[in-house]
């Protein structure tokens, strides 16, 4: 749903809970969705898009301060606002930022829900694929519309794509959520032991019900974490969530195996990165710029305005827009070191007493170990380029810190992950 769109939907719930019904019309063009193709189409005419605008100006002026930067300064506001958002939140906040359904079940109990697309916009700085509305704003699903395919939403335009697959089931639950953040910030060597964590019978498999208990108590709520009692988990099994049915069948009759679990995370992740890497690559070339790889590096790090567009500029002068470029096995193989960043950390420096650094082949060697795949010999000129400001070709941790040991914090992995303890060993 475009910005437009959103807008138009928060000033119609001023007055009143706004149905999906309400919202959809016989007459209306599908706007990239799936389902029936009724939503209404609000770029049909210049006047459509006049109104829409004033509403909503008029909306915010009104009501909400925070959302008035929608009609007054534009996408990149809008986006601001997001990155706080993610960077700032507990998860639950980030979740009802940008979840923009609520789903009513047979029973009439109601929850917020998310779309697979929104989630991915939920955990993606600078994200122009879809957008949040705000916490409380929301068009209404009931359980039946859900069941008969009626369920209408941004798509992925990766080919495969398991978010478009999960789609295709239904939504994403909080716990889902929270599910799906922990599994996307664990490090891959790891994740066998976020499945024994899940396999609470040490069967070697796991079943609906063991993933719903484990899901739901792993979910961070204000006030504390809840109960879970066997009311809790009928409703849980019996709801339309699009993971549950995609991993456990409508049925709740198949079991997830620990290379099923694996493969999931792999699937997943790796169209996370794809994902990111189109919002760069435009042209479909298969490459970006250096200077493109920085600016998703420097994504909400802790420094300057000023100080980015410096390194960025520094970064535009040694290679120029014609130049090599990072290719996508590069972008990802890299991306993969920064998802495990406390073990990019613990691997680089918690040996290095004598505080002398690590020169270029030793950090490739160890990002290499880290995300399992070779990195890229120019990814890591690049980082030197960018990082190693005295020019002695080594880096140290205060030089890393501020952007790549931080980068899992503005996507919210710092905490959704795993931990591990052993003694005073913290992972």
């Amino acid at each position: 749903m475009n910005l437009a769109a959103r807008a138009l939907l928060r000033s119609q719930n001023a007055a009143a809970l706004v149905s999906k019904r309400n919202i959809l019309t016989e007459h209306g063009q599908a706007t990239g969705g799936r389902g029936g193709g009724r939503r209404a189409n609000f770029r049909s005419t210049a006047a459509t898009a006049a109104a829409t605008a004033a509403a909503a100006a008029v909306f915010y002026a009104a009501l909400n301060d925070r959302m008035k930067v929608y009609a007054q300064t534009g996408e990149q506001e809008v986006i601001a606002i997001e990155n706080r958002v993610r960077q700032y939140s507990a998860p639950d906040k980030i979740f009802n930022y940008f979840a923009s359904y609520l789903f009513i079940a047979k029973n009439g109990k109601r929850a917020m829900m998310i779309s697979p697309l929104e989630f991915y916009a939920a955990i993606t700085p600078d994200c122009g694929l879809v957008h949040g509305v705000g916490s409380g704003v929301h068009v209404e699903l009931t359980q039946q519309e859900v069941e008969h395919g009626q369920l209408d939403m941004e798509m992925s335009p990766v080919e495969g794509s398991v978010l478009n697959e999960i789609a295709g089931l239904g939504l994403l639950s909080y716990a889902d959520f929270c599910f799906l953040l922990a599994l996307l910030s664990t490090p891959r060597k790891y994740v066998e032991t976020a499945f024994s964590m899940f396999d609470v019978t040490g069967d070697g498999n796991i079943e609906a019900k063991e993933f719903a208990y484990v899901s739901t108590k792993m979910a961070h709520k204000s006030g504390g974490f809840g109960s879970y009692t066997d009311l809790d988990q009928s409703e849980i099994l019996a709801s339309s969530s699009g993971l549950l049915n995609y991993l456990f069948g409508k049925n709740r009759d198949q079991t997830l195996t620990k290379e099923k679990f694996k493969k999931f995370q792999k699937d997943l992740l790796e169209e996370i990165i794809q994902l990111e890497f189109m919002e760069y690559d435009k042209g479909k070339t298969g490459r970006i710029s250096e200077a493109e790889f920085v600016n998703f590096l420097l994504k909400n790090g802790r420094i300057t305005p000023k100080r980015r567009a410096a390194l960025i500029k520094k970064i535009e002068a040694k290679w120029p827009s014609k130049g090599r470029g990072v290719s996508f096995p590069s972008f990802k193989s890299f991306f993969y070191v920064l998802a495990g960043g406390a073990e990019l950390e613990r691997a680089l420096f918690f040996l290095d007493v004598e505080g002398i650094g690590v020169n270029k082949e030793e950090f490739r060697k160890i990002a290499s170990w880290v995300s399992g795949e070779t990195t890229s010999d120019h990814v890591v000129d690049v980082i030197y380029e960018l990082l190693d400001d005295d020019a002695d070709d080594r880096l140290y941790r205060d030089d890393v810190a501020t952007v790549l040991l931080d980068w899992r914090h503005s996507r919210g992995y710092d905490k959704g992950s795993i931990r591990v303890s052993l003694g005073e060993i913290r992972i």
